[in-house]
């Protein structure tokens, strides 16, 4: 009797020591330090980039071309939706600068913009620090995409759950995290219904008006300058009036072109700015025979401009303001006293307007040119009663450069400059010189070094 007795109390005590191990299987906590999920729609080179730039926060999906430029709510859940992303990273170029734009996983509102230049022409190694941390900060504010079907979801999970509990009364820890996790899971299911937030994306596509524009802000050169003239008379048979030819003269240059609005803003205010350019000349003198004239020219411009780009290659130009060009020959030479000829020194101040092109980015070269006109209302001391006080005319001119990249902002840019004076003298009965016209006209080259930011 006693043999059956000890196995049955066997078998009891091993019984009741098994039943109590199978419980250790709420050890599910891996999932909650399980990165979130995020994706991104990006050039190869650039998601590359932002796979490893958010790589170590959020587990990173790339999904080439998956968005249109300004995607609908629908658009993008059906992208989130498979992976359950809390976030849309986009990356889009445009010339030397990109555009990052983060999009809520679950309903596609925009939750950051950044925009930031780099060298078209070199791959990014790394994203700006500025740029990265807020791109990421963003990312964790997004929320995934509700399920679609929570109601027939809930009593499911919710029944199974009971059963356990009274299956393992001693132990009530369970029953604390079975309360806490379903409800999460529905709760997500109530905010669903509503279409509503593809307005708020569609209320969101006037803000890229706020960014910065992608084309330059600033243009702003220092060089040198080398030019001649040539100043000729019509229907002076006497000669009493002498030509003028001067082959050579240095002068220091300078230009600047400033759009204020760009630093801030896309819109038009963007292609509204300032235009100024200037030249003196230096060390210039007039000589004839032995004699020797001090002689001083200088030029300025300063106008207002517009821009109207094509893209972000080709773009329109145009300017209006005032020009002003001096050319002044002292009356005396300097080294022996002779008087200066019949030459008289020059002022042609006027209104100009201009219009003009532009081709940005052809690799690391850039092209621009442009014609002016300035109508005259001042010629200096031609215009005199010494000379001709009825004197006026107009004035055509042109330019073209070519620029070279050679390093991020900083160019070397060669330019060929043309200006040619028609000049009206209308000399009056009986006056000292009789010539009905003459023609000014400036040639030059320049070479400097261009700042574009």
């Amino acid at each position: 009797m006693r043999t059956p007795v000890c196995v049955a109390l066997v078998l009891v005590a091993t019984v009741s020591f098994s039943a109590p191990k199978k419980k250790p299987k709420p050890v599910a906590r891996p999932a909650a330090s399980s990165k979130q999920a995020i994706v991104v729609d990006a050039p190869p080179a650039m998601a590359k980039l932002l796979q490893s730039t958010l790589g170590a926060r959020f587990s990173v999906t790339v999904n080439r071309d998956a968005l249109s430029d300004q995607p609908l709510a629908k658009e993008v859940r059906t992208v989130t939706a498979p992976v359950k992303a809390i976030a849309v990273v986009m990356a889009r170029s445009a010339g030397d600068s990109w555009s990052l734009t983060v999009l809520n996983g679950a309903d596609g509102t925009p939750l950051e913009n950044q925009v930031f230049r780099a060298a078209a022409r070199k791959p990014l190694k790394e994203l700006p620090k500025s740029v990265a941390g807020a791109i990421a900060l963003a990312c964790a504010t997004g929320q995934a995409p509700s399920a679609e079907k929570p109601d027939s979801a809930a009593p499911a999970t919710t029944e199974p759950a009971r059963t356990e509990v009274t299956k393992a009364e001693p132990r009530a820890e369970p029953k604390a995290e079975v309360k806490k996790a379903e409800p999460k899971k529905v709760e997500p299911a109530k905010s669903e219904p509503a279409p509503e937030p593809e307005r708020t994306t569609v209320s969101s596509s006037s803000e890229p008006s706020a960014t910065p524009s992608t084309l330059p802000a600033l243009r702003m050169g220092l060089g040198f300058r080398g030019f001649g003239r040539s100043l000729t008379w019509a229907g002076d048979p006497e000669q009493a009036l002498a030509r003028y030819a001067l082959r050579f003269a240095p002068a220091v240059a300078i230009h600047a072109t400033w759009y204020p609005g760009a630093h801030f803003t896309s819109g038009i205010a963007s292609n509204l700015g300032l235009a100024f350019m200037g030249d003196i000349g230096i060390g210039i003198s007039s000589s004839q025979d032995t004699s020797r004239w001090g002689t001083r020219a200088d030029r300025f411009r300063i106008s207002g401009a517009f821009r109207q780009p094509f893209g972000s290659v080709f773009s329109l130009e145009a300017v209006a303001g005032v020009s002003l060009q001096r050319y002044s020959i002292d009356p005396v030479a300097a080294n022996d006293g002779t008087p200066r000829p019949n030459i008289p020194s020059v002022a042609y101040v006027g209104p100009r307007a201009g219009v003009g092109v532009r081709l940005a980015k052809l690799g690391p070269i850039e092209v621009d040119a442009m014609g002016g006109i300035v109508i005259l209302t001042s010629t200096g001391e031609l215009g005199t009663e010494a000379y001709f006080r009825r004197a006026g005319g107009f004035g055509v001119d042109a330019s073209a450069g070519v620029a070279v990249q050679l390093i991020d902002n900083l160019q070397l840019r060669a330019a060929f400059d043309w200006t040619r004076y028609f000049l009206s003298l209308r000399p009056e009965e009986g006056a000292r010189f009789v010539a009905p016209s003459a023609a000014d006209q400036f040639l030059g080259g320049s070479v400097a070094l261009q700042w574009v930011m």
